[in-house]
């Protein structure tokens, strides 16, 4: 792989200069979540682990937090039913 060095010949001796990037903590899409978090671990047979990854993926992306947001989702449908 042949690395871009035309850069570096710009400007006696400047270093090149600086590339425009996305500021990635003032575009952070995680939520402000004040309250306490806790884990919730359970243990399924692998095949509903895939199910559910699955149907998290489809609903919510295939990101990071997709399977808490689909049980979020899941026991506030439970709450409601059942209050």
């Amino acid at each position: 792989m042949a690395t871009n060095l035309s850069k570096l010949k710009s400007g006696k001796g400047a270093p090149p200069p600086v590339e425009a990037a996305e500021d990635v903590i003032e575009s952070n899409p995680r939520s402000d979540e004040k309250t306490p978090q806790r884990p919730l671990q359970v243990r399924v047979p692998e095949s509903v682990f895939a199910e559910f990854s699955e149907q998290a993926g489809r609903e919510f992306g295939f990101t990071h937090g997709a399977k808490k947001q689909l049980f979020l989702k899941m026991w506030k449908a439970y709450k409601a039913q059942n209050m």
